[in-house]
């Protein structure tokens, strides 16, 4: 877990003292070109949409702040947790590296594959509470539904760690909503990452 140590004081920061600083936003973003390249490729849709979001969101740093020992810090990536669903509908979760961690997507895919099927041995079991302590951002698909708005549930009032969830897709387009903290994250950095996970989505051959 790299991280450097930035200029910004804790005492400094915005909202600390409210109920909670956490609010979410849903749009609507292009991803038919994602998930036609994932069939051609072979490819998951799940996974590469998944990468998609994931190197965007790594690509804006204030994603990747947290406050760790009263300081303020950078971390030099933020992993994914996700939930995958079993056989008997219940819910396991991994942590999957971004794919830059790799030599290749089909590298990284392999690997988010592999921690699929062997999901006994590659379980990410941490407390709700601890999860800021970590690099991660939380990644989730409900693929049946295309939603309008979502909320997320919130550990803490005062949670950094972003959450993301992404839809159904319908008419070429995946809802995905965004819940983060407002201590970090403004309405530009809300814009930022909607805009980067588009362009991602709009054209995935970035990741080969």
């Amino acid at each position: 877990m790299k991280y450097k140590i930035t200029d910004i004081k804790e005492d400094e920061l915005p909202f600390g003292d409210f109920l909670t600083s956490r609010y979410s936003m849903t749009v609507k973003v292009k991803a038919d070109e994602c998930y036609t390249l994932s069939k051609r490729k072979n490819i998951p849709f799940f996974n590469l949409t998944a990468a998609c979001i994931l190197e965007a969101i790594n690509e804006i740093p204030e994603f990747k702040l947290r406050i760790r020992d009263g300081n303020v810090i950078e971390y030099d990536y933020l992993n994914a947790v996700s939930p995958i669903m079993q056989e008997d509908y219940s819910i396991r979760e991994i942590e999957i590296l971004p794919p830059s961690e790799f030599e290749d997507i089909y590298k990284w895919n392999d690997y988010v594959e592999n921690k699929k099927t062997n999901i006994e041995d590659n379980q990410f079991l941490v407390e709700p509470m601890m999860r800021d302590e970590l690099p991660i951002a939380n990644l989730s698909c409900i693929p049946w539904i295309d939603f309008d708005s979502m909320t997320n549930i919130i550990a803490s009032p005062n949670q950094i760690m972003p959450v993301i969830s992404w839809g159904k897709l319908v008419d070429g387009k995946i809802p995905i909503s965004l819940t983060a903290s407002h201590v970090f994250i403004f309405g530009w950095h809300f814009k930022l990452f909607y805009e980067k996970t588009e362009e991602y989505l709009t054209d995935p051959e970035r990741l080969f």
